[in-house]
């Protein structure tokens, strides 16, 4: 099964019927569809086109989505290993909250480096996270967020909120939340997935 669909296979049932949206590159909409519903025929998801940077691509797939109030979550599709029970510890958490990312804490040493990698500084690792998704909001207040800042491209959705001044807390992801950047990961993916090779 190709990368893409764990998400969506993890996530669907916990999903109301017509909010799971997916955003994908315009060139590459109708072989995503084809490919979905050949190996989860019938599944309830709805399609858009994304934009040039993440900000308009989740803004495309918020005005897609039918709600007006509650919580939406951001996911990378490019973290499959993601389950349905981090979805749920982190929307307990944006629930009390109205933002919530799941993330794990750095554990090797950190240093700042100039342009030719010169070390500069130790960086103390106590409070630095990774960020992963999914990441999880007050869909009104990230909305808004979305419409504050149409010219900035941050890499995350919760720079989007942070950025417009709303609380976002991370939650200890507690798993292998790996997400796929290069072949090398691939090929660290397949191990947890013996036999796959899409």
């Amino acid at each position: 099964m190709p990368v893409f669909l764990h998400s969506i296979v993890n996530f669907l049932p916990l999903t109301a019927p017509g909010n799971l949206v997916v955003a994908v590159r315009g060139e590459a909409l109708a072989e995503y569809r084809r490919i979905a519903e050949q190996f989860l025929p019938g599944a309830d998801i709805s399609w858009v086109t994304g934009g040039e940077t993440r900000v308009e691509s989740v803004f495309n797939a918020l005005k897609k989505l039918p709600l007006t109030a509650g919580l939406v979550a951001i996911h990378d599709a490019a973290r499959p290993l993601a389950t349905a029970e981090l979805l749920l510890k982190v929307a307990a958490r944006a629930r009390v909250t109205g933002g919530a990312i799941a993330g794990s804490r750095v554990t090797d040493s950190l240093k700042l480096s100039d342009a030719s990698g010169k070390i500069l500084r130790a960086v103390p690792r106590d409070a630095v996270w990774h960020a992963e998704t999914p990441q999880i909001f007050d869909i009104v207040k990230y909305r808004s967020a979305c419409r504050a800042l149409p010219d900035h491209s941050p890499t995350d959705d919760a720079e989007i909120m942070r950025l417009s001044g709303y609380p976002v807390e991370l939650v200890e992801s507690g798993m292998w939340n790996m997400k796929l950047t290069s072949s090398e990961d691939m090929e660290k993916l397949r191990q947890c997935f013996p036999g796959s090779s899409k």
